[in-house]
């Protein structure tokens, strides 16, 4: 793996190396060095290393405890509880991954270019190299942008909600070790809802020292938005020798997205890197039905556990579950942590719940209720919130919503501790509104011969991260992105709108008769 920290070489940087890991004094350093020995000594034993042993193998998930152990002393004591949880779980994430990567490089030295196995002397000669390279030389970098990063998190966490009276200033450590880059960056003054700090929020680089401090806007003169952002790129932008920037990866922000460290950092390109969060996913949210459901208040008790075990799905925290006798609806929510249900969708949800805490399987009634709690779940995983909509826009929402809604519902239930029992139920739900144009997209999904599972990634992607007035371009963007046809926008947006407004039977002749457009 390139080394990730080398695109800053400067004599300032250089002076600023902590060297954590080679003072007397830092037990924590010294121990993970000698159980990586441990772990490298055990990968020689068993012959190699899956993803899937991460995990399952004591001396490799000991390694990962220790590493993320290490990242989590970083998050400071004042953080609000809800902010540490995310990040002591990308701490934990970080680590597992960052394990991964030098188990599967130390892999690579098992056997000679024969394909034997090397004598282990020769063996440990590599592995006590690249054991000093991670776990000195990269983690001290590490460890430093996590003390900052997760000090700029805590206060992100901490901002004042009105932006009219409160705006962030980016402001620089102030001395000559300051990169020229970030110093232009210095004394910026915008709100904390200005598109510049999603993406220049500090730090900005391995090393930094910058922070972002909240100011009283009537003694501050506002930026201007759109120099800052070319400030911001060119302070994060450095071309290295494989055309690629280096920097690309800092544009993020800590609070905003409730992560330490970069979420396209080098670890995450590895081999088996997917395998390895899904792995990690399932160690970390250990989610289970302990006792028997008996009305409506024991069943937002269970998802007041299921939130904090997987916080993802309600990114503004969760309040409750009630009964709502609304009629023409299944179901609602404020997006705020509130969701209403009928009283007949209720007790079913809470008869599902209960057959899975039994370990039985789950009725297609059962399933089809919970896919109804399933989908107003999603509308508390988007990330912008709650904003006013035409009911064109609306529509087009909740195609996406009930679109990933569906497709994850197997995902669901095994986090739930069940598993899916009626797969028609991602294909066809009859008890939605919505059923007649999601089942068209799909249709147009293999009309056009994209991939089902990119298409889904790229549509949740969008639900997720993206104001609910753009998830037209997110479903047109998940299509053309998947398939290898040449094909318009126009085309895939007016099959979209089509897909809203026609039957199932219609808008499959539709697309019969169109398939001279693809290319």
């Amino acid at each position: 793996m390139e080394y990730q920290y080398s695109q800053c070489n400067c004599e300032s940087c250089q002076k600023e190396r902590l060297k954590l890991t080679k003072k007397e004094e830092n037990n924590d350093f010294k121990k993970l060095l000698k159980n990586f020995e441990t772990a490298f000594k055990t990968l020689f034993e068993r012959k190699g290393y899956k993803p899937e042993d991460l995990l399952k193998v004591p001396e490799f998930k000991k390694v990962v405890e220790e590493t993320a152990q290490i990242f989590s002393s970083a998050i400071p004591h004042e953080t609000p509880s809800e902010m540490k949880a995310y990040l002591e779980k990308d701490a934990f994430i970080f680590s597992g991954l960052k394990t991964h990567t030098q188990l599967t490089e130390a892999r690579s030295y098992l056997k000679d270019d024969n394909g034997h196995i090397v004598p282990f002397s020769k063996f440990q000669e590599k592995v006590l190299k690249l054991n000093e390279r991670y776990n000195q030389h990269y983690l001290e970098a590490e460890y430093q942008f996590a003390v900052h990063s997760a000090q700029s998190a805590a206060n992100w966490a901490n901002l004042q909600e009105d932006t009219s009276r409160y705006w962030l200033e980016y402001r620089t450590a102030g001395d000559e070790k300051v990169r020229a880059q970030h110093q232009a960056l210095n004394g910026i003054c915008l709100p904390k809802d200005d598109d510049f700090w999603t993406e220049y929020y500090p730090p900005n680089g391995w090393r930094c020292r910058c922070i972002a401090v909240e100011v009283l806007a009537r003694e501050k003169n506002l930026s201007d938005s759109k120099k800052a952002q070319d400030l911001g790129e060119k302070a994060t932008t450095q071309i290295g020798t494989n055309g690629k920037n280096k920097l690309q990866m800092f544009r993020f922000n800590p609070g905003k997205e409730q992560k330490i460290f970069p979420p396209n950092n080098a670890y995450n390109k590895v081999v088996g890197a997917k395998e390895v969060k899904k792995e990690i996913d399932k160690n970390q949210n250990i989610f289970k039905i302990e006792e028997e459901l008996k009305n409506v208040k024991d069943l937002s008790n269970v998802f007041n556990d299921f939130s904090k075990a997987y916080p993802e799905y309600f990114v503004r925290g969760f309040n409750e579950i009630k009964i709502t006798r609304q009629r023409g609806v299944n179901g609602f929510t404020d997006m705020n942590g509130n969701i209403a249900l009928t009283s007949s969708i209720t007790e079913l949800c809470i008869s599902g719940l209960n057959h899975i805490r039994l370990g039985k399987p789950t009725t297609f009634e059962q399933e089809k209720a919970l896919s109804t709690l399933h989908h107003e779940i999603w509308h508390n995983a988007n990330k912008v919130g709650n904003i006013r909509m035409t009911a064109e826009q609306t529509k087009v929402m909740e195609l996406a919503n009930e679109y990933v809604s569906r497709k994850t519902l197997g995902e669901f239930l095994e986090k739930l501790g069940g598993k899916l029992q009626n797969e028609e139920l991602t294909k066809n739900r009859t008890n939605t509104g919505y059923n007649t144009m999601v089942v068209n997209y799909d249709k147009l999904v293999k009309w056009i011969g994209s991939d089902d599972k990119k298409v889904i990634n790229s549509v949740k992607t969008t639900l997720v991260e993206n104001s609910y007035l753009q998830q037209k371009q997110g479903l047109v963007k998940a299509i053309l992105d998947t398939t290898n046809y040449q094909i318009s926008n126009n085309v895939i947006s007016t099959l979209i709108d089509y897909a809203q407004k026609y039957d199932n039977s219609t808008f499959e002749k539709l697309l019969e008769k169109n398939n001279g457009l693809r290319k």
